[in-house]
């Protein structure tokens, strides 16, 4: 009976850790996401604000951590301004993904796609 009870302890605070891992990492990409994107649009002469950074945040946590980091990577590239044929692949994983679908992110639209 104890060996039972230690062996569910453990899988709980292991899966209970992992968990925390996972949604911590994800925090902190959609944090660096929006810091990007807001830098940006300053750059840009744009402004973002506060309504529209709630709902990028409210949107990119829909995404699994995954597509968050896939989003991020595009992103920084979009933003350097990487040639094409640097970007066209993961525009292609993206909408095959349908992370554009799912996530509204009409408001940095110019940044990352320039339209």
């Amino acid at each position: 009976m104890k060996k039972a009870l230690i062996a569910i302890f453990s899988i709980s605070v292991t899966a209970g850790t992992l968990y925390l891992t996972y949604s911590q990492l994800k925090d902190y990409l959609i944090k660096k996401l929006l810091k990007s994107w807001t830098e940006e649009a300053k750059k840009q002469n744009k402004e973002l604000n506060e309504e529209q950074i709630k709902q990028l945040k409210e949107e990119l946590d829909k995404l699994y951590l995954w597509e968050v980091k896939l989003l991020a990577n595009y992103s920084e590239k979009a933003i350097l301004r990487a040639p094409e044929k640097e970007i066209a692949p993961m525009i292609a994983k993206l909408k095959e993904k349908k992370i554009l679908e799912r996530a509204d992110l009409k408001p940095v639209d110019s940044i990352l796609f320039g339209t």
